[in-house]
């Protein structure tokens, strides 16, 4: 038995949710389980940073795949969460349904600040439900499923201690990247920061700014409409300007 959850572990990773709580998301119109094996989208999430807000939207479409069950065919039909456990403290998962039909596509939400470093295993209690040749649909669970979903909590990194009264610019990371990355930075005042991406040729690609209070922050940068490569980005404030390099690398 649970050797045909372990079959499902791709497409539950993107299974965060509670009965208690429901995501005010909408499907990705644009995610599609070619060939049927089941789909997640976007399949690289941005990294989770201790102290950090995190806000995250996923699609999730579950495979209308047959499973030999101890001699039995099987087709699954649905999946039901009935509890979500060892969430990162600061941080909460909530789904639009609590609910999983195969072949159709649904979303959660990862938000919240983390508040503490490490690694969380999360435990997801489900309850499967599947279709036998000529049957009706019984429930093969309850299950833990506990090999799924891992979350990294990692702390902020890259602000020089002996400058916490000057602007500093973060490392990117992940550097190279395939989807998403973040430029982080750490102001000692309020500002308005920009941030500015260029290709090689110099065109400008992409803009935007904020607000910052005192303290460390980042840009959650959607890299898919760059092509692979290298490009410069330049973070501005209110008095100077800093320049740097990252690769897009897919």
């Amino acid at each position: 038995m649970k050797r045909t959850i372990q079959l499902l572990s791709t497409i539950l990773f993107a299974l965060f949710s509670t009965v208690q709580l429901s995501a005010q998301c909408t499907p990705d119109p644009a995610c599609e389980d070619i060939g049927e094996p089941g789909q997640y989208c976007p399949e690289e999430f941005p990294p989770v940073v201790r102290d950090a807000a995190y806000d995250q939207v996923m699609t999730f479409i579950l495979p209308a795949r047959e499973y030999d069950v101890q001699g039995t065919i099987y087709t699954l039909d649905s999946i039901a969460v009935d509890s979500v456990k060892n969430i990162p403290p600061g941080m909460v998962y909530s789904s639009n349904s609590t609910g999983y039909a195969a072949g159709k596509a649904y979303c959660s939400q990862l938000a919240g600040t983390p508040t503490e470093k490490g690694i969380f295993a999360i435990e997801i209690y489900l309850r499967v439900f599947a279709t036998p040749d000529g049957g009706s649909p019984v429930e093969l669970g309850p299950f833990l499923d506990d090999t799924s979903v891992v979350i990294t909590v990692n702390t902020p990194s890259g602000i020089d201690p002996q400058q916490v009264d000057e602007f500093q610019v973060l490392p990117v990371a992940p550097n190279p990247f395939s989807e998403f990355t973040q430029m982080g930075f750490y102001t000692p005042y309020d500002d308005r920061i920009k941030l500015q991406v260029y290709n090689i040729l110099g065109e400008l690609m992409h803009e935007e700014s904020r607000g910052a209070s005192p303290g460390e922050h980042r840009f959650d940068f959607n890299g898919n409409m760059l092509l692979p490569g290298s490009y410069f980005y330049r973070i501005t404030n209110s008095k100077q300007l800093y320049t740097g390099k990252f690769i897009k690398s897919k």
